[in-house]
């Protein structure tokens, strides 16, 4: 039996913004958001790659790193909705920024929705494979579990949405961050 080796990539790109507070009013300076695409991945018997799995596991990476770019450009330019890339906690009072709050929604999903499939695939493999007696009530708690994370993740995550709401219920002027969106242009030129 052979062995083989995984190697992984990941592509980052930083994308300079800044915001205007809407608490104290105070403009942030330049700050960077680091937006990094999904980790490309490619399995092989050697330690080291070749040069051509090297360059097709750098293109993945890089195709990855574009898509993600591009999708953080669109949420933000079309929906105003902006990546928790993009830091919204002031500089100086700390306080979180009303823009922030669309990320956070748009986020708040996430974790339970894998919690409900982990506890899917864990509950019937449980009962399907467990060879033992009671595997009903052994695939019920393994559900329950994930069912239970996932549940305190929702509620952890609305919690967390409503206090930002609160924060900034009553600032004065709704402001949004601008983002200097010409650093990343040759990702957002590519095909």
């Amino acid at each position: 039996m052979g062995t083989y080796y995984r190697h992984k990539k990941t592509e980052s790109v930083n994308v300079p913004y800044s915001f205007r507070c809407e608490q104290c009013m105070k403009d942030s300076g330049e700050l960077k958001a680091t937006i990094t695409g999904m980790e490309a991945e490619m399995n092989s018997n050697f330690k080291t790659l070749n040069d051509k799995n090297q360059k097709k596991l750098d293109e993945i990476a890089h195709t990855y790193l574009v898509r993600e770019v591009k999708e953080t450009y669109r949420n933000a330019t079309e929906k105003q909705i902006y990546s928790k890339a993009f830091k919204d906690e002031c500089p100086y009072c700390h306080k979180p920024q009303s823009w922030a709050i669309s990320g956070a929604k748009n986020d708040m999903f996430g974790t339970p929705i894998v919690c409900v499939i982990l506890a899917i695939i864990l509950g019937a493999g449980c009962y399907f494979f467990s060879g033992v007696e009671n595997n009903l009530t052994i695939a019920i708690a393994a559900a329950g579990i994930c069912l239970a994370v996932g549940a305190g993740s929702l509620i952890l995550n609305i919690i967390k949405i409503q206090n930002k709401k609160k924060q900034t219920a009553m600032v004065v002027q709704k402001n949004l961050p601008v983002i200097e969106w010409d650093e990343v242009q040759y990702l957002l030129s590519e095909n």
